[in-house]
Protein backbone atom coordinates (compact mmCIF):
# COMPACT_ATOMS: atom_id res chain seq x y z
CA UNK A 1 0.00 0.00 0.00
CA UNK A 2 0.97 3.69 -1.16
CA UNK A 3 -0.55 6.81 -0.02
CA UNK A 4 0.87 10.42 -0.13
CA UNK A 5 -1.55 10.83 3.36
CA UNK A 6 -0.39 8.07 5.64
CA UNK A 7 -2.77 8.50 9.12
CA UNK A 8 -1.56 6.40 12.54
CA UNK A 9 -5.15 6.18 14.30
CA UNK A 10 -4.86 4.81 18.11
CA UNK A 11 -7.86 3.98 19.61
CA UNK A 12 -9.07 2.70 16.51
CA UNK A 13 -11.52 -0.01 18.29
CA UNK A 14 -12.56 2.71 20.37
CA UNK A 15 -16.26 4.92 20.20
CA UNK A 16 -14.59 7.52 18.51
CA UNK A 17 -12.10 5.79 16.45
CA UNK A 18 -14.36 3.73 15.24
CA UNK A 19 -16.47 6.10 13.76
CA UNK A 20 -13.65 8.07 12.63
CA UNK A 21 -12.08 5.20 10.15
CA UNK A 22 -14.79 5.68 7.43
CA UNK A 23 -14.25 8.83 7.04
CA UNK A 24 -10.67 8.85 6.69
CA UNK A 25 -10.19 6.40 4.03
CA UNK A 26 -12.50 8.15 2.27
CA UNK A 27 -9.78 9.79 0.40
CA UNK A 28 -8.22 8.07 -2.53
CA UNK A 29 -4.58 8.91 -1.39
CA UNK A 30 -5.20 8.41 2.48
CA UNK A 31 -3.75 4.68 4.08
CA UNK A 32 -4.90 4.17 7.67
CA UNK A 33 -3.05 2.24 9.69
CA UNK A 34 -4.57 1.07 13.48
CA UNK A 35 -2.14 0.65 16.15
CA UNK A 36 -3.92 -2.12 18.12
CA UNK A 37 -2.82 -4.06 21.23
CA UNK A 38 -2.77 -7.90 19.98
CA UNK A 39 -0.97 -10.71 21.90
CA UNK A 40 0.08 -12.42 18.08
CA UNK A 41 -0.26 -11.88 14.53
CA UNK A 42 -3.74 -13.77 14.49
CA UNK A 43 -5.08 -11.45 17.49
CA UNK A 44 -3.91 -8.71 15.14
CA UNK A 45 -5.94 -9.83 12.30
CA UNK A 46 -8.99 -10.40 14.21
CA UNK A 47 -8.76 -7.18 15.26
CA UNK A 48 -8.18 -5.59 12.23
CA UNK A 49 -11.44 -7.42 11.02
CA UNK A 50 -13.50 -6.69 13.61
CA UNK A 51 -12.79 -2.73 13.21
CA UNK A 52 -13.83 -3.30 9.25
CA UNK A 53 -17.14 -5.19 10.23
CA UNK A 54 -17.94 -2.26 12.42
CA UNK A 55 -17.35 0.01 9.41
CA UNK A 56 -19.07 -2.08 7.17
CA UNK A 57 -22.07 -0.08 5.76
CA UNK A 58 -20.17 3.22 6.11
CA UNK A 59 -17.08 2.34 4.14
CA UNK A 60 -16.39 0.47 0.66
CA UNK A 61 -14.59 -2.77 0.97
CA UNK A 62 -12.65 -1.89 -1.94
CA UNK A 63 -11.44 1.03 0.46
CA UNK A 64 -10.60 -1.95 2.95
CA UNK A 65 -6.89 -2.65 1.46
CA UNK A 66 -5.59 0.91 2.42
CA UNK A 67 -6.05 -0.21 6.01
CA UNK A 68 -3.47 -2.18 7.99
CA UNK A 69 -2.94 -2.61 11.30
CA UNK A 70 0.59 -3.08 13.87
CA UNK A 71 0.68 -4.36 17.04
CA UNK A 72 1.66 -2.03 19.27
CA UNK A 73 0.68 -0.10 22.48
CA UNK A 74 0.14 3.76 23.51
CA UNK A 75 1.08 3.33 27.16
CA UNK A 76 4.54 1.66 25.96
CA UNK A 77 7.61 3.48 24.74
CA UNK A 78 7.80 3.97 21.11
CA UNK A 79 4.49 3.08 21.05
CA UNK A 80 5.08 -0.49 21.41
CA UNK A 81 6.00 -0.64 18.31
CA UNK A 82 8.59 -3.93 17.18
CA UNK A 83 11.78 -1.81 15.79
CA UNK A 84 11.20 -2.54 12.24
CA UNK A 85 7.28 -1.17 11.98
CA UNK A 86 8.47 1.78 14.53
CA UNK A 87 11.31 2.49 11.89
CA UNK A 88 8.79 1.83 8.80
CA UNK A 89 6.51 4.29 10.15
CA UNK A 90 8.24 7.16 11.35
CA UNK A 91 9.59 7.47 7.70
CA UNK A 92 6.04 7.10 6.30
CA UNK A 93 3.50 8.68 8.66
CA UNK A 94 2.04 12.23 7.75
CA UNK A 95 -0.70 11.92 10.29
CA UNK A 96 -1.65 11.12 13.75
CA UNK A 97 -4.85 11.08 15.54
CA UNK A 98 -4.99 9.74 19.12
CA UNK A 99 -7.97 8.71 20.37
CA UNK A 100 -6.73 5.82 22.62
CA UNK A 101 -8.05 6.16 26.42
CA UNK A 102 -9.88 4.13 28.58
CA UNK A 103 -13.26 6.24 29.46
CA UNK A 104 -13.73 5.03 33.10
CA UNK A 105 -14.32 7.49 35.72
CA UNK A 106 -13.33 5.85 38.80
CA UNK A 107 -9.94 4.22 38.36
CA UNK A 108 -7.15 4.72 40.70
CA UNK A 109 -5.73 7.86 39.52
CA UNK A 110 -2.20 6.23 38.59
CA UNK A 111 -3.86 3.76 36.35
CA UNK A 112 -5.84 6.55 34.80
CA UNK A 113 -2.24 8.67 34.54
CA UNK A 114 -0.89 5.54 32.85
CA UNK A 115 -3.68 5.44 30.01
CA UNK A 116 -3.99 9.56 29.65
CA UNK A 117 -1.16 10.96 29.84
CA UNK A 118 1.27 7.91 28.98
CA UNK A 119 -0.45 7.85 25.50
CA UNK A 120 0.13 11.61 25.04
CA UNK A 121 4.16 11.48 25.90
CA UNK A 122 4.76 8.39 23.51
CA UNK A 123 2.47 10.08 20.61
CA UNK A 124 4.15 13.12 21.04
CA UNK A 125 7.43 10.85 21.19
CA UNK A 126 6.72 9.23 17.90
CA UNK A 127 5.79 12.57 16.13
CA UNK A 128 9.38 13.66 17.21
CA UNK A 129 11.22 10.62 15.91
CA UNK A 130 8.91 11.73 12.98
CA UNK A 131 10.31 14.92 12.86
CA UNK A 132 13.84 14.13 12.60
CA UNK A 133 13.22 12.34 8.71
CA UNK A 134 10.56 15.34 7.42
CA UNK A 135 8.64 17.72 8.72
CA UNK A 136 6.44 16.38 11.53
CA UNK A 137 3.03 14.87 11.10
CA UNK A 138 0.01 16.56 12.21
CA UNK A 139 -1.64 14.99 15.52
CA UNK A 140 -5.36 15.53 16.37
CA UNK A 141 -5.29 14.98 19.96
CA UNK A 142 -8.47 13.90 21.39
CA UNK A 143 -9.21 15.41 24.76
CA UNK A 144 -12.43 16.11 26.59
CA UNK A 145 -14.31 18.88 27.93
CA UNK A 146 -14.12 17.24 31.43
CA UNK A 147 -10.57 18.92 31.51
CA UNK A 148 -13.02 21.60 33.16
CA UNK A 149 -13.77 19.84 35.93
CA UNK A 150 -15.24 21.70 38.46
CA UNK A 151 -15.37 24.60 37.03
CA UNK A 152 -18.53 25.88 36.63
CA UNK A 153 -20.22 28.59 34.00
CA UNK A 154 -19.13 28.62 30.43
CA UNK A 155 -16.05 26.77 29.45
CA UNK A 156 -13.90 28.66 27.21
CA UNK A 157 -12.28 27.12 23.71
CA UNK A 158 -9.11 28.08 25.27
CA UNK A 159 -6.35 26.37 27.48
CA UNK A 160 -8.03 26.15 31.51
CA UNK A 161 -5.43 27.38 34.28
CA UNK A 162 -8.36 28.04 36.59
CA UNK A 163 -9.81 24.36 37.70
CA UNK A 164 -11.30 24.22 40.91
CA UNK A 165 -10.56 20.26 41.21
CA UNK A 166 -12.14 17.43 39.47
CA UNK A 167 -14.99 15.32 39.72
CA UNK A 168 -12.99 12.07 38.93
CA UNK A 169 -9.62 10.67 38.27
CA UNK A 170 -10.43 10.30 34.37
CA UNK A 171 -10.78 14.13 34.05
CA UNK A 172 -7.71 14.76 36.12
CA UNK A 173 -5.57 12.86 34.28
CA UNK A 174 -6.55 13.80 30.75
CA UNK A 175 -6.19 17.87 32.05
CA UNK A 176 -2.82 16.94 33.03
CA UNK A 177 -2.66 15.27 29.41
CA UNK A 178 -4.09 17.74 27.50
CA UNK A 179 -1.50 20.32 29.10
CA UNK A 180 1.03 18.10 28.09
CA UNK A 181 -0.33 18.35 24.20
CA UNK A 182 -0.65 22.36 24.67
CA UNK A 183 2.99 22.73 25.67
CA UNK A 184 4.03 20.44 22.55
CA UNK A 185 1.72 22.65 20.51
CA UNK A 186 3.69 26.06 21.86
CA UNK A 187 7.23 24.31 20.83
CA UNK A 188 6.02 24.23 17.73
CA UNK A 189 4.36 20.64 16.92
CA UNK A 190 1.08 20.83 14.73
CA UNK A 191 -1.64 19.82 16.70
CA UNK A 192 -4.94 20.39 16.87
CA UNK A 193 -6.74 19.35 20.30
CA UNK A 194 -10.89 18.19 20.05
CA UNK A 195 -12.74 18.53 23.32
CA UNK A 196 -15.76 16.51 22.64
CA UNK A 197 -18.17 16.11 25.79
CA UNK A 198 -20.34 13.03 26.18
CA UNK A 199 -20.21 11.14 23.30
CA UNK A 200 -23.04 8.46 22.12
CA UNK A 201 -24.10 6.90 18.93
CA UNK A 202 -24.47 7.74 15.00
CA UNK A 203 -27.17 10.38 14.85
CA UNK A 204 -28.27 8.63 11.81
CA UNK A 205 -28.94 4.74 13.06
CA UNK A 206 -27.41 5.07 16.71
CA UNK A 207 -24.62 2.72 15.91
CA UNK A 208 -21.73 2.49 18.21
CA UNK A 209 -19.02 0.26 19.27
CA UNK A 210 -19.05 0.71 23.21
CA UNK A 211 -21.64 1.57 25.48
CA UNK A 212 -20.19 4.27 27.36
CA UNK A 213 -20.95 6.90 29.84
CA UNK A 214 -24.49 8.28 29.12
CA UNK A 215 -26.14 4.47 28.48
CA UNK A 216 -25.02 3.64 32.08
CA UNK A 217 -26.48 6.95 33.37
CA UNK A 218 -29.60 6.81 30.60
CA UNK A 219 -31.78 4.61 33.39
CA UNK A 220 -30.70 6.76 36.23
CA UNK A 221 -31.96 9.61 34.98
CA UNK A 222 -34.93 8.55 34.21
CA UNK A 223 -35.28 6.48 37.23
CA UNK A 224 -35.85 3.16 36.11
CA UNK A 225 -33.29 2.18 38.36
CA UNK A 226 -34.29 3.86 41.67
CA UNK A 227 -37.70 2.67 41.56
CA UNK A 228 -38.73 6.56 40.20
CA UNK A 229 -36.59 8.74 42.25
CA UNK A 230 -34.84 10.88 40.67
CA UNK A 231 -32.37 13.59 41.26
CA UNK A 232 -32.87 17.19 41.83
CA UNK A 233 -30.97 18.57 38.97
CA UNK A 234 -31.81 22.09 38.78
CA UNK A 235 -30.69 24.15 36.11
CA UNK A 236 -28.30 21.79 34.92
CA UNK A 237 -27.96 20.72 31.39
CA UNK A 238 -26.37 17.55 29.60
CA UNK A 239 -24.55 18.37 26.60
CA UNK A 240 -24.35 15.15 24.01
CA UNK A 241 -22.48 15.30 20.16
CA UNK A 242 -23.14 12.08 18.48
CA UNK A 243 -20.09 10.27 16.96
CA UNK A 244 -20.28 10.90 13.49
CA UNK A 245 -20.12 14.49 14.07
CA UNK A 246 -17.09 14.08 16.30
CA UNK A 247 -15.75 11.82 13.43
CA UNK A 248 -16.62 14.29 10.54
CA UNK A 249 -14.82 17.50 12.83
CA UNK A 250 -11.68 14.76 13.48
CA UNK A 251 -11.40 14.25 9.49
CA UNK A 252 -12.12 17.80 8.86
CA UNK A 253 -9.38 19.38 11.02
CA UNK A 254 -7.09 17.04 9.36
CA UNK A 255 -7.42 18.90 5.77
CA UNK A 256 -7.26 22.18 6.76
CA UNK A 257 -3.38 23.98 8.00
CA UNK A 258 -5.07 26.25 9.98
CA UNK A 259 -7.01 24.03 12.71
CA UNK A 260 -3.19 24.17 13.87
CA UNK A 261 -2.73 25.21 17.52
CA UNK A 262 -6.58 25.37 18.10
CA UNK A 263 -8.75 24.08 20.76
CA UNK A 264 -11.76 22.76 19.26
CA UNK A 265 -15.40 22.48 21.40
CA UNK A 266 -17.22 19.18 19.67
CA UNK A 267 -20.40 18.97 21.61
CA UNK A 268 -24.00 20.60 21.77
CA UNK A 269 -23.03 24.01 23.35
CA UNK A 270 -24.51 25.98 25.66
CA UNK A 271 -28.31 26.80 23.26
CA UNK A 272 -27.97 22.75 22.36
CA UNK A 273 -27.31 21.28 25.42
CA UNK A 274 -30.29 19.65 26.88
CA UNK A 275 -31.81 20.34 30.68
CA UNK A 276 -31.09 16.73 32.59
CA UNK A 277 -34.54 16.62 33.47
CA UNK A 278 -35.86 16.83 30.07
CA UNK A 279 -33.66 13.62 28.76
CA UNK A 280 -34.97 12.03 31.95
CA UNK A 281 -38.42 12.58 30.50
CA UNK A 282 -37.45 11.65 26.87
CA UNK A 283 -35.88 8.54 28.42
CA UNK A 284 -38.59 7.69 30.33
CA UNK A 285 -41.09 8.24 27.71
CA UNK A 286 -38.95 6.22 25.55
CA UNK A 287 -39.31 2.90 28.08
CA UNK A 288 -42.44 3.57 28.65
CA UNK A 289 -43.33 3.02 24.50
CA UNK A 290 -41.22 -0.15 24.77
CA UNK A 291 -43.04 -1.74 27.46
CA UNK A 292 -41.35 -0.62 30.61
CA UNK A 293 -43.59 1.16 33.08
CA UNK A 294 -41.34 3.58 35.67
CA UNK A 295 -44.41 6.08 36.65
CA UNK A 296 -43.74 9.53 37.45
CA UNK A 297 -40.81 10.60 38.77
CA UNK A 298 -40.07 11.70 42.26
CA UNK A 299 -37.11 14.58 42.85
CA UNK A 300 -35.15 14.35 45.86
CA UNK A 301 -32.26 15.93 46.77
CA UNK A 302 -29.03 14.61 45.63
CA UNK A 303 -27.85 13.90 49.03
CA UNK A 304 -30.68 11.25 49.52
CA UNK A 305 -30.33 9.67 46.63
CA UNK A 306 -26.08 9.39 47.43
CA UNK A 307 -27.66 7.69 50.75
CA UNK A 308 -30.06 5.21 48.87
CA UNK A 309 -27.10 4.44 46.10
CA UNK A 310 -24.94 3.36 49.13
CA UNK A 311 -27.19 1.89 51.25
CA UNK A 312 -28.42 -0.55 48.06
CA UNK A 313 -25.09 -1.02 46.76
CA UNK A 314 -24.53 -2.28 49.78
CA UNK A 315 -27.33 -4.67 50.40
CA UNK A 316 -28.70 -5.19 47.00
CA UNK A 317 -26.89 -8.43 45.08
CA UNK A 318 -25.77 -8.89 41.63
CA UNK A 319 -25.44 -6.05 39.14
CA UNK A 320 -28.19 -4.20 40.33
CA UNK A 321 -25.93 -3.58 43.42
CA UNK A 322 -23.00 -2.70 41.73
CA UNK A 323 -25.14 -0.22 39.50
CA UNK A 324 -26.43 1.28 42.46
CA UNK A 325 -22.89 1.70 43.88
CA UNK A 326 -21.56 3.48 40.95
CA UNK A 327 -24.04 5.99 41.17
CA UNK A 328 -22.42 8.82 43.25
CA UNK A 329 -19.32 8.45 40.56
CA UNK A 330 -22.47 9.94 38.11
CA UNK A 331 -23.90 11.95 40.30
CA UNK A 332 -20.80 13.85 40.88
CA UNK A 333 -19.90 14.10 37.11
CA UNK A 334 -22.92 16.00 36.48
CA UNK A 335 -22.87 18.17 39.93
CA UNK A 336 -22.24 21.32 38.04
CA UNK A 337 -23.85 23.54 35.73
CA UNK A 338 -21.65 23.68 33.06
CA UNK A 339 -21.86 25.06 29.67
CA UNK A 340 -19.49 24.82 26.99
CA UNK A 341 -18.07 27.29 24.64
CA UNK A 342 -18.34 26.33 20.81
CA UNK A 343 -19.17 29.82 18.91
CA UNK A 344 -15.47 29.66 17.81
CA UNK A 345 -15.75 26.25 16.10
CA UNK A 346 -18.72 26.65 15.02
CA UNK A 347 -17.26 29.41 12.80
CA UNK A 348 -14.32 27.22 12.13
CA UNK A 349 -16.33 24.86 10.28
CA UNK A 350 -18.54 27.08 8.89
CA UNK A 351 -17.41 27.09 5.46
CA UNK A 352 -18.03 23.18 5.34
CA UNK A 353 -21.31 23.62 6.93
CA UNK A 354 -20.89 21.27 10.42
CA UNK A 355 -22.26 21.82 13.20
CA UNK A 356 -23.59 19.15 15.46
CA UNK A 357 -27.00 18.42 15.05
CA UNK A 358 -29.84 19.06 17.54
CA UNK A 359 -29.84 16.22 20.50
CA UNK A 360 -33.66 15.98 20.39
CA UNK A 361 -33.04 15.04 16.58
CA UNK A 362 -31.11 11.83 17.68
CA UNK A 363 -31.76 10.49 20.83
CA UNK A 364 -34.56 8.17 19.98
CA UNK A 365 -32.58 6.76 17.86
CA UNK A 366 -29.69 6.42 19.85
CA UNK A 367 -31.75 4.73 22.61
CA UNK A 368 -33.36 2.39 20.11
CA UNK A 369 -29.78 1.14 19.11
CA UNK A 370 -29.27 0.76 22.83
CA UNK A 371 -32.32 -1.01 24.15
CA UNK A 372 -32.06 -3.40 20.94
CA UNK A 373 -29.21 -4.81 22.08
CA UNK A 374 -29.26 -4.63 26.55
CA UNK A 375 -32.04 -6.40 28.63
CA UNK A 376 -33.90 -3.17 29.56
CA UNK A 377 -34.50 -4.59 32.88
CA UNK A 378 -30.35 -4.71 33.34
CA UNK A 379 -28.79 -2.12 31.06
Amino acid sequence: MTGSRVVLLTGGSGVVGSALLPYLVEAADTEIVLLLRAGSADALATRRRACLDFAAGRMRRDHEARVAAVRGDVAETSLGLAPADHASLVERVTHIVHAAGVVKLNQPLDAARRSAIDGVAHGLEFARACAAHRPPPKMEYLSTVGVAGRRSGVVPEAPLDDVAGYHNTYEQAKAEAEAMALAASREGLPITVHRPSMVVGDSRDGRVIHFQVFYHLARFIAGARTRGIVPAFGDVRLDLVPSDYVARAIATSMTRADATGRILHLCAGPGGAMPLDEVGERVRAFLAAHGEAIGPPRHVPRSMVRLFARVGGAVVPGSAGRALASLPHFLDYLAEDQRFANAQTAAFFARENLRPPPIASYLDTVLEYWHARRAPAHA
